[in-house]
């Protein structure tokens, strides 16, 4: 993977030739932009991923149909219920005895602050990818304990 402000050159004296080597470009200001192996298995942020996967895999089963939505209440804010309920009900209305399961294939998790994700994910329905994002903020429920609970919720 090549980054877009480096140059991929083959350098030919006594280095393996069959090695590309990056050169950033003479950019003034700008620094490159390195690429970012890919990492498996624990880290640091793992859980969190790992939490955001399986809450992703259910908001999308209440979007087309497979869930009932009331099953997510402990973890939507009180307006992106509503919202999920009405999708819900519309969702169960247009695919009544057409039903295949839908499942996520891709989680991507920012930190905006240390309190705030933002949660984006790809999804595969029918043969088709769709787009799921959510934003998650930590805050204490009802007994005082931290939870993560989404505040906002868009798909495509």
């Amino acid at each position: 993977m090549r980054s877009a402000t480096a140059l991929a050159v083959e350098i030919p004296f006594g280095i393996d030739a069959q090695v590309d080597h990056q050169i950033p470009l003479p950019i003034p200001g700008v620094r490159p932009v390195l690429p970012v192996p890919v990492e498996r298995g624990p880290r640091p942020g793992a859980p969190l991923r790992e939490r955001t996967s399986r809450f992703l895999q259910a908001v999308v089963e209440v979007l087309v149909g497979e869930r009932p939505a009331r099953q997510l209440a402990g973890w939507l804010a009180p307006d992106v219920y509503r919202q999920l309920e009405r999708r819900a009900t519309l969702g169960a209305r247009l695919t009544s005895g057409r039903r295949s399961s839908a499942r996520i294939v891709s989680v991507h998790v920012s930190m905006i602050e240390p309190t705030i994700a933002e949660v984006s994910g790809r999804f595969v329905h029918h043969r088709r990818s769709r787009a799921v994002a959510v934003r998650l903020e930590l805050a204490p429920d009802h007994r005082g304990q931290p939870g993560w609970r989404c505040t906002a919720l868009e798909w495509a």
